[in-house]
């Protein structure tokens, strides 16, 4: 016997949950619920049917997937919110009471939400993290620009949030810089847009773009809901903490980087972070060569035949070299490992003996100069140059992007250092000046004086470009976005003005050459012209009214008309029976020629178009007629624009020849 179902059992019904219904399952408020769904990346859903899936009813709700619901279920964050309402009901009643020692403690013992685990479980791969990593850059850098307390007695954003944005946009630009990862920047209207490419797994280079705003006083709005921001915020600053992780360990670097205080103070941005190496074995002296570096020194090693066991060295076997890859491959897939104490790190290379060590260290400092030196030659494009800023330009963008390409940076002009104003090649200014003014600024020494754009194309065009055009008080050429040409061999504004200027060379030679055709065919034309103005002195000798009348012989008002006017023109009655022949022939002779043209043309695509529309259903030979409806506007258009260009030309030429 079939088993009837039951409504609300199955299908849509069993597949979605309401809001209210997913509150009352996870036994939490509101605001949590909306804070774990964007935590955990779930969000409504539309049903094909909202009636069935709220059990009949048809009042609005909003809607769920029932699995979503039961995945929450088993979130730690769930019992990080339930003991964070305790405390807080905790804390109220101490300060309701007095009892500040009971608050203090309880202060002290806050229970805090970590969300390292999400990171993991919404990317699993690194190179997952960095192909999103577009969206945590713009709103940290949003808010690291914030102020303080915008509002007197009401702050909507605490202060401490603001100052650890800002500090992982610094570490993100030591980085880059460190690395030289910046490849392309814009100065677009809503800020500056940068683009960097990020090693991931397996040296996969992954591009990563953000948008940073310009440097001035920020309106934050009051009728923005800052919760939700702020916790998009907790989770992205928790992805990038672990990014920068995962990268500075790359490069064998420090994380995070230690702040050098009196350079903060000086109000350097991103020079006030040192990086400082990590030492690869506590028994051996500490070096600047990093893991990576002696791995490769290894590999080369080994393909040129420079390596030669010895008695007390130690051979590395194929299938121990297998099994290492295959270790650094398993570690490469993990997003990030964080290291437990610094005493626990263990190396590969440690392994060996010192004096092998130390042997691969020298084989690895020579192969890494080497290559350092011919590829900063090659990439780094400031390397040789020293640049001002002028105190009206940002130095919180220029400064990133001239030390990303290898520039040195010179803030003020009173420097201690003597050698530093001797130095400077390149002073960046961004207001009028007068000559009289940079020859006093530069007291008897050459400097280029640019604006900041000349630095950005540059930087596009990855190539250093003349300072033509782009100094002081000049109209600067085109800014064009370099990602115009995605996918395409980029050709910034310098490349499509000659681009232009040779297709303008070639349109004036074509140009020309129509023109001398066309003197050519003047002469040519002037005899059947003159054939022409004789045929239509003849049809204007004819009166208007005798025009009319052969059109429509018929017509006694048009023929009583025409005999007045003849009579007033002196022309005699058989004169005017003879006009009037002519005149009725020659509409007669036009008439056929143009119909038999047209006729012969309709009746070559009129058999066509019927087959076509037999073929066709109801809706789409409708739609075809349309489409020649619309066909036969847009040709009755360019016969009438044809008509009144031939008339302009030869009024033209007439005008020329008297």
């Amino acid at each position: 016997m079939a088993k009837i179902k039951r409504k609300g059992e199955s299908g849509a019904a069993k597949n979605y949950v309401t809001r209210n219904q997913a509150l009352k399952k996870l036994q939490i408020s509101l605001s949590d619920f909306r804070r774990l769904c964007i935590l955990k990346g779930i969000y409504p859903r539309e049903p094909l049917n909202k009636k069935r899936a709220n059990k009949g009813s048809s009042a609005p709700a909003t809607f769920y997937y029932h699995k979503d619901i039961q995945y929450l279920l088993h979130e730690p964050l769930l019992v990080k919110f339930r003991e964070h309402k305790a405390f807080a009901k905790k804390l109220a009643r101490a300060l309701g009471r007095g009892e500040w020692a009971l608050a203090k403690n309880l202060e002290d013992a806050k229970p805090v939400a970590r969300l390292d685990h999400l990171v993991k479980e919404r990317y699993p791969t690194f190179t997952l993290a960095l192909q999103d990593l577009q969206d945590p850059l713009n709103l940290v850098h949003l808010f690291s620009t914030l102020p303080t307390n915008p509002i007197p007695g009401k702050t909507l954003v605490p202060s401490s949030i603001i100052a650890e944005c800002s500090r992982l946009i610094s570490e993100w630009k030591v980085w880059a810089i460190r690395t030289h990862s910046l490849k392309k920047i814009f100065l677009g209207v809503k800020g500056i847009y940068y683009e960097c490419e990020v090693p991931g797994q397996n040296n996969e280079l992954v591009k990563v773009r953000w948008l940073e705003g310009y440097e001035f006083q920020q309106h934050v709005p009051t009728d923005v809901d800052f919760r939700i921001l702020l916790t998009f915020l907790d989770l992205y600053r928790t992805l990038i903490s672990f990014t920068l992780f995962k990268l500075y360990s790359e490069e064998n670097l420090i994380y995070p980087p230690p702040l050098d205080v009196e350079l903060d103070e000086r109000g350097e941005s991103v020079g006030a972070f040192r990086l400082v190496e990590k030492k690869e074995n506590q028994g051996v002296e500490s070096t600047n060569v990093s893991k990576k570096a002696v791995k490769k020194a290894i590999r080369g090693i080994k393909v040129n035949g420079a390596t030669t066991a010895t008695e007390g060295d130690v051979e590395m076997n194929d299938e121990e070299e297998e099994d290492q890859e295959d270790g650094e491959n398993v570690m490469n897939e993990e997003f990030v490992e964080r290291p437990t104490k610094a005493g626990e790190e263990v190396e590969d290379v440690a392994t060996a003996p010192l004096t092998t060590y130390n042997s691969l260290l020298a084989n690895t400092t020579e192969l890494s100069s080497s290559n350092e030196a011919s590829s900063s030659k090659q990439s780094l494009l400031f390397s040789p140059y020293t640049f001002y800023l002028s105190r009206e330009t940002s130095s919180r963008t220029w400064e990133f992007v001239i030390r990303s390409m290898g520039g040195k940076i010179i803030t003020s002009l009173n420097s201690p250092n003597p050698g530093d104003n001797n130095s400077i090649t390149h002073v960046i200014i961004d207001r009028s000046i007068t000559n009289e003014r940079m020859r006093e600024m530069e007291n008897g020494k050459k400097w280029n004086w640019v604006q900041p754009q000349w630095v950005a194309d540059c930087l596009n065009k990855q190539k250093i470009l003349s300072t033509e055009g782009y100094k002081p008080n000049q109209l600067l050429p085109p800014h064009l976005s370099p990602w115009d040409y995605e996918g395409e061999v980029y050709r910034p504004w310098l490349e499509q003005q000659e681009n232009d200027a040779l297709i303008a060379a070639k349109e004036d030679a074509d140009k020309e050459e129509d023109v001398i055709e066309k003197d050519q065919q003047v002469e040519e034309d002037d005899e059947e012209e003159s054939d022409a103005d004789e045929e239509e002195t003849k049809e204007t000798t004819y009166s208007p009214a005798l025009l009319a009348l052969s059109l429509d012989p018929e017509n006694a008002s048009l023929l009583h008309a025409a005999e007045l006017e003849a009579e007033q023109n002196g022309i005699s009655h058989s004169a005017f029976r003879n006009q009037l022949k002519e005149a009725i022939k020659a509409n007669a002779g036009s008439a056929k020629s143009t119909s038999t043209t047209t006729s012969g043309k309709k009746n070559v695509k009129g058999g066509e178009e019927d087959l076509r529309k037999i073929m066709m259903s109801n809706k789409k030979s409708k739609l075809y007629e349309k489409m020649q409806y619309s066909n036969r506007e847009k040709a009755a258009e360019k016969e009438k624009l044809e008509k009144k260009r031939l008339a302009i030309e030869k009024k033209k030429r007439k005008e020329a020849r008297a």
